[in-house]
């Protein structure tokens, strides 16, 4: 689905919030006459831009231009006076369409809002009763745009001409999961991808796979990473102790990896049970690393820290009481801002980053995208109503409102320089949010662009191709991750002592082990409303059940991972359990100990998830894929 951002209070506290800001490199101001990938020059939805309206005409914002565009709910980049977005044809207004099978990367003049060229592609139709995709959101480095597509396949493209310069099918090439493994209702690829140097880095899925990052220039290889599940979260970049990280809101897990090798450094537990993670995390001078989500998750602070070349990790807090299911919350100071609510009411919240808790709730406001520049915070509502407020710990001053739009609106807005760009499923508007009168307010289109994020990250560039990748090496008694798929003929199963949490009862057909840097073990699993299961040597973990928790202690015996605890059901029935998790040559091996009863599993490797329509949340097929 879709995806979210982070804040800030004047000048200085912006550059400290720059995501990889080396020691001896200043990079560039960010201008306000670009806003070249999402979220803004740092992915946060903060915007340099100055000279705003304090108010407007009862009418609303002054409108540039407006024109129709199509459905999707890509969000609208710019860099050098164009605008790039992606659509698809069809209507807007209804769960069933109908939609074109074929999608389109446009790029608009941003002055007039008058096409400048367009690509379009076969693209399948899948599960659009909550919106059509495309979803993802391009973004522009140099004179390439890159995106990826509903089903997966990744184009870069000449900025000035639309010309296919390179491309992946990553279900075709790399046999990806051809949508979320765990959701009941699959929408298609969403992810917005990321820079990093000369590379661009990707969600894609698959054994060992879950990130990919690929070459500007000609689209090789660079590195692939991971065994854990995915979402469509965005991606930001991040710095801890100098060591620059890329960190993926996944499908049950926050995970960062080293953009130059992909190298695993660390993970935690944040999962919604169907892998609809949707919303960026929020990342702060102080370390704090915020995320939010709907369904079994909630929201979650984690204080990221540094021990020589290892991160550590440790949760500061947790509530399931704010949700922000999929639309952009930011970041100001020690506050986070944004609109919390599943499928019922929303309100507009603020929330302290350092303990949680809530500090005031409006109404009036229904799921919202934030953005936030000259002191001010826009809001544009999913039901397509635009606000302009000044947000604080005290309250929500409400500047002005109006009426935009009147089909949903769950694009993200982008602002460049005082003119805000939105869309909703039929038309795309460029408003102009400027001072009236005042010289220089309206926006400077011919500006070249400079994003604070990308010019830190891309500082130094270096050749990344695989032959020169070298992986930090992590010195772990014996390597359990992978993916891995139930060798049922080899294992015993007895009912009650099931591998908890993953699934109702007995074994899950398949599990995705991350073992990453920091010494913790991460376990998924495909079953929707699933919950990720967390080790953590040395410590005391807890993971929810279908109908309770189980609370473990962890440490390696030799080569094997041993864990030890009770699980408690929602009743108070106590049950002592011991698991253990082992190599055999190339099998992994689990052994569970429920009071009087005893598995063991022996998992072999998964290569390939196989399609979709087996999974056990299946996809619905509705027309014929073309390629």
């Amino acid at each position: 689905m879709l995806r979210h951002g982070t804040l800030l209070l004047g000048a200085l506290f912006a550059l400290s919030l720059t995501p990889v800001a080396r020691a001896g490199h200043q990079a560039p101001a960010p201008t306000p006459s670009s806003w070249t990938q999402w979220g803004g020059p740092a992915r946060d939805f903060h915007s340099p831009s100055t000279g705003l309206a304090d108010s407007w005409p009862p009418e609303g914002p002054p409108v540039i231009w407006s024109r129709p565009l199509g459905t999707g709910h890509s969000a609208i980049v710019v860099d050098d006076g164009r605008l790039f977005t992606m659509y698809r044809s069809g209507n807007g207004r209804a769960k069933i369409g109908p939609w074109k099978s074929e999608e389109v990367v446009a790029a608009l003049d941003a002055k007039t809002g008058a096409t400048l060229w367009e690509h379009t592609y076969p693209s399948r139709q899948e599960d659009f009763s909550f919106g059509a995709g495309p979803h993802s959101t391009p973004i522009v480095v140099g004179e390439r745009v890159f995106t990826v597509g509903t089903n997966q396949q990744l184009f870069a493209l000449d900025k000035r001409t639309g010309k296919v310069l390179w491309s992946h099918d990553f279900i075709t090439e790399f046999k990806s999961p051809e949508l979320l493994i765990r959701p009941v209702v699959k929408v298609g690829y969403g992810c917005s991808p990321i820079a990093f140097r000369d590379t661009i880095i990707c969600s894609v899925g698959g054994p060992g796979q879950s990130v990919m990052a690929f070459r500007q220039t000609d689209g090789a290889v660079v590195w692939k990473s991971g065994d854990f599940l995915t979402s469509g979260a965005a991606p930001i970049l991040i710095e801890i102790g100098g060591q620059p990280q890329a960190v993926f809101l996944a499908g049950s897990t926050i995970t960062g990896l080293d953009p130059s090798t992909g190298a695993i450094l660390w993970s935690h537990p944040h999962d919604p049970g169907n892998d609809l993670n949707c919303s960026t995390p929020l990342f702060g001078p102080d370390h704090v690393l915020f995320m939010s989500s709907a369904y079994q998750a909630g929201s979650r602070a984690i204080q990221l820290s540094q021990t020589g070349d290892i991160t550590n990790t440790e949760e500061l807090w947790f509530t399931n009481r704010v949700r922000f299911m999929f639309l952009g919350a930011i970041r100001v100071g020690d506050f986070v801002y944004g609109t919390t609510g599943d499928f019922g009411p929303a309100f507009l919240t603020a929330l302290d980053i350092k303990t949680g808790a809530s500090a005031w709730q409006v109404r009036g406001f229904a799921r919202a995208s934030l953005l936030h520049a000259d002191g001010k915070t826009i809001v544009m509502n999913e039901d397509g109503d635009l606000a302009l407020a000044r947000l604080s710990p005290t309250g929500a001053e409400i500047l002005a409102r109006a009426k935009v739009f009147d089909t949903t609106s769950w694009t993200a807005p982008t602002l460049v320089g005082t003119t805000l760009y939105a869309r909703d499923r039929e038309r795309i508007v460029a408003l102009d949010l400027g001072v009236k009168g005042v010289p220089g307010a309206r926006q400077d289109v011919a500006g070249r662009s400079v994003s604070r994020a990308l010019a830190d990250v891309n500082a130094g560039r270096s050749d990344l191709s695989q032959s020169k990748v070298s992986r930090a090496e992590v010195n772990f008694p014996a390597s359990l991750a992978g993916s891995w798929q139930l060798d049922v003929a080899a294992s015993s199963i007895t009912d009650g002592a099931g591998f908890s949490g993953l699934m109702a009862a007995g074994a899950p057909r398949w599990m995705f082990v991350t073992q990453p840097a920091n010494g913790v073990l991460v376990v998924e699993s495909p079953i929707n409303t699933g919950h990720t299961r967390f080790y953590r040597p040395g410590r005391l973990t807890t993971t929810d059940t279908k109908d309770g928790t189980i609370t473990m202690n962890t440490s390696w015996i030799g080569k094997t991972l041993v864990a030890e605890g009770r699980a408690v059901t929602g009743g108070g029935a106590t049950t002592a359990v011991k698991e253990t998790l082992s190599r055999d040559g190339e099998a992994l091996v689990v052994e569970i100990v429920a009071g009087d009863k005893t598995s063991r599993l022996r998992y072999t490797r998964l290569l390939d998830v196989g399609p979709c329509e087996t999974w056990p949340a299946p996809c619905k097929r509705a027309l014929p894929l073309t390629r």
